[in-house]
């Protein structure tokens, strides 16, 4: 009995365990893989101009962030203008420069990073991290060859980032696998093979795998051609990885490929043309490029000015106009992607209050706030739904723009049914085949309720009239005016007050002639509200509804037992 009470207690504790953040294949959704590699950010405008052309959107744009440029306000101000923009980022990280060489990270900053990076707010629920660049290379490891202290790296930041968060998609730096083993350089297969013998499982916890799938040799070479060392380097790639069992399908991202023209500092006619490097593009676009594996291709590089990457640049040397190779580019037919982003919206406070009035309209208003990775725009395809079990008329207005962090107000405008009853609603805003509930609940929409005011007229012992008006406003919206109103007593009900919120207060103003007017501010029920208001004096006898001079000029020229039946009665 006590292992069945167990069973019982576990199944219920794992059913009700929050869902996991995690990161999701980006193969699985339509995914737009142009984008570019920059070195500027100052050129995220121009690169979205370039990816997400001829039907695309959501482009990507390979970036390398510096440890000694991690700066919340600065990149946050980047991933905004990027989620404004719809490009994805790609952040390769870096450490410094210290002579000729990169230096080696420190265990210790692998904690560092991951805490940055998960302060920043991403465009999209996968943040894709790439772990430094072609350490094959000894100046870009510490003036070092060290495939053993790169694998202790590559599981180091890609546990300290998975702890962080599971939306991390950690890929290891690219390799150049053109380069040879020459003390300067080690060859690809001979660097991975070391990295898979010191550490077995290197790979296994890897999420994506960074290629430089560069057309060699000279970065010249042909479009079609297959093997190492050239746009097809990644499936050569993966054929080793499979020969050291490595056996995870690693979805493909291609963060650095393209050609060198003959345009530079100093030009040199030896080398393509810009003209040719746009058709190689293109026909790489229909070959090498297709196959469905591949993520993303962000070639180098958008805009260099100098040596030594100046004939890899599209941008020409000291303008604002491209190389042909960008507009080629522009040119190629694209796919408008959707990833997938975190939405969280809140609205405070609840929108439609917990009891209404039947056959009535109200206008309701609340503060919607966007906390989410996406832009609330009606652009973008966000509306309002609300769902019940009854015959409720909504209607809203624009919905304002709110990026991540930003509020604003929502206002709908409602009419409740006829029918008196308990009804269950859910306010949902919507994008695409997304549904988010913002508020939910059970409304009471009760019959039309009624008010009773009772009022002194003066000192009359009656205290009746056949012609008191009686006002109900909702703030300075005047929302009834009963006229014809008999007080008898100093009493009189009105029924039938639709438009009105039961428990939220308004003010009832009495109006009876040469009487100056009386107000009193009070909470109305779902039934019945009885209001007391302060006596009324009779000295408004021009009937403007104050009293001053006029009125006592009006005064002398009445009837003295007429006034004084306002007073005290006849």
């Amino acid at each position: 009995m006590y292992a069945f009470f167990c069973l019982i207690l576990s199944f219920f504790l794992l059913s009700a365990a929050p869902p996991v953040r995690a990161k999701y294949d980006p193969t699985t959704v339509p995914n737009n893989k142009f984008g570019i590699h920059i070195v500027d950010v100052n050129d995220i405008s121009d690169a979205a101009s370039l990816v997400n052309s001829s039907g695309g959107d959501w482009g990507y744009v390979t970036v390398v962030i510096q440890e000694d440029n991690r700066d919340f306000d600065k990149w946050q101000g980047v991933f905004n203008q990027m989620r404004r923009l719809h490009l994805i980022p790609i952040v390769r990280l870096a450490t410094h420069v210290v002579g000729t060489s990169w230096v080696i990270p420190s265990k210790e900053s692998a904690d560092d990073w991951a805490r940055f990076l998960n302060s920043l707010n991403w465009p999209t629920e996968n943040r894709y991290v790439v772990l430094f660049n072609e350490p094959n290379h000894a100046n870009e490891w510490g003036g070092t060859l060290n495939p053993e202290g790169f694998a202790d790296t590559v599981k180091l930041f890609t546990d300290a980032l998975h702890k962080t968060s599971e939306d991390f998609f950690v890929m290891p730096g690219a390799l150049d696998v053109s380069a040879a083993s020459d003390g300067q350089a080690e060859d690809a297969v001979s660097y991975w093979k070391a990295m898979v013998a010191h550490t077995k499982d290197v790979f296994s916890d890897i999420d994506g795998w960074s290629t430089h799938s560069y057309p060699n040799p000279g970065f010249s070479g042909s479009p079609y051609a297959t093997g190492r060392g050239t746009l097809y380097s990644y499936l050569w790639e993966k054929s080793v990885l499979k020969s050291l069992d490595v056996t995870k399908n690693l979805p493909v991202f291609i963060t650095e490929t393209g050609w060198i023209h003959r345009s530079g500092v100093s030009d040199n006619p030896s080398l393509l043309s810009a003209d040719q490097v746009g058709e190689d593009l293109k026909i790489a676009a229909q070959t090498a490029w297709q196959d469905p594996s591949i993520v993303a291709v962000t070639p180098f590089v958008l805009n260099y000015q100098g040596y030594p990457f100046d004939h890899f640049s599209w941008r020409r040397l000291g303008s604002n106009d491209f190389y042909p190779q960008y507009g080629a580019y522009q040119s190629i037919a694209k796919i408008h992607g959707t990833p997938r982003q975190r939405e969280h919206f809140t609205l405070a406070p609840a929108i439609i209050p917990h009891s209404l009035v039947a056959g009535s309209t109200y206008t309701m208003y609340a503060t919607l706030t966007n906390s989410g990775q996406s832009i609330l725009s009606e652009q973008d395809n966000y509306s309002l739904r609300l769902e019940t079990n009854g015959k409720f008329t909504m209607v809203y207005d624009p919905l304002p723009v709110l990026e991540p962090g930003q509020s604003g107000s929502v206002a709908i405008h409602l009419e409740t049914p006829s029918t008196a009853s308990s009804y269950t609603y859910s306010l949902d805003l919507l994008h695409g085949d997304r549904s988010t509930v913002i508020d939910s609940g059970v409304v009471q929409v009760v019959p039309p309720p009624s008010v009773t005011v009772s009022v002194a007229l003066g000192w009359r012992t009656a205290n009746d009239a056949a012609d008191a008006t009686v006002l109900v406003y909702d703030d300075k919206k005047l929302l009834h005016k009963v006229n014809g109103v008999h007080l008898v007593g100093g009493k009189a009900t009105v029924s039938g007050l639709h438009n009105i919120v039961p428990g939220k207060s308004y003010r009832i103003v009495v109006l009876v002639p040469y009487y100056l007017p009386r107000q009193r501010i009070t909470k109305l029920s779902a039934a019945n509200t009885l209001v007391d208001l302060p006596r009324m004096y009779p000295l408004d006898f021009n009937r403007d509804g104050k009293f001053d001079a006029a009125d006592i000029l009006a005064g002398a020229q009445m009837k003295p037992n007429f006034i004084a039946s306002l007073f005290v009665g006849p």
